[in-house]
């Protein structure tokens, strides 16, 4: 007899949210380890608190927490797609945005839950906030070598445009847009 697992709940994530966005995105890259190169080590995404609480304060940006026994088990996020210019330094809030365009930002589930149908239900949940905030097309960036969320993307209409190598993560991205609706 399998034990029954609880149902997943949403509601909106901000900024007091960000310790618990905050490890659900380290639990996600400290996973990268099982295909990233030999010797490569996750990033430590405290130190980015100050820019991930920048972006969700930004108007336009968007956010969904996952809870199983009103405890976090994922997250997504999107705002308004933005283009940065080469050897452009301004923070992205300052970037022009690209019309029409939505960067999907983060979409992690804490490992314990893969399988469980919780990214299925984030990423909907964006796609249709997406939708109803009138873009028309999407993008993300997920790293060329992680072959779960690749599949799972590509199952939902994703398709890859082009692989680039990261600095800050060390790895390469490959990056997927889908129309929308």
């Amino acid at each position: 007899m399998s034990a029954m697992k609880p149902p997943i709940t949403t509601r909106p994530a901000s900024v007091a949210d960000l310790d618990t966005l905050v490890a659900n995105v380290q639990a996600g890259f400290d996973s990268y380890v099982e295909f990233a190169p030999a010797g490569w080590r996750p990033r430590r995404v405290a130190d980015d608190a100050e820019w991930i609480t920048m972006l969700l304060e930004a108007e336009g940006t968007w956010a969904l927490l996952a809870l199983a026994d009103e405890q976090p088990v994922g997250h997504v996020s999107f705002y308004p797609a933005r283009a940065r210019p080469p050897d452009d330094t301004r923070p992205i809030t300052e970037l022009p945005t690209i019309p029409g365009v939505a960067h999907l930002w983060q979409l992690f589930v804490l490992p314990a839950w893969w399988g469980r149908g919780v990214a299925p239900l984030l990423h909907d949940a964006s796609v249709t906030e997406m939708n109803r905030r009138g873009f028309t097309q999407t993008r993300l960036y997920t790293p060329a070598g992680h072959l779960r969320a690749r599949r799972f993307y590509e199952r939902r209409g994703w398709s890859p445009v082009s692989d680039e190598f990261h600095p800050v993560l060390q790895l390469v991205l490959t990056e997927y847009t889908r129309a929308l609706p």
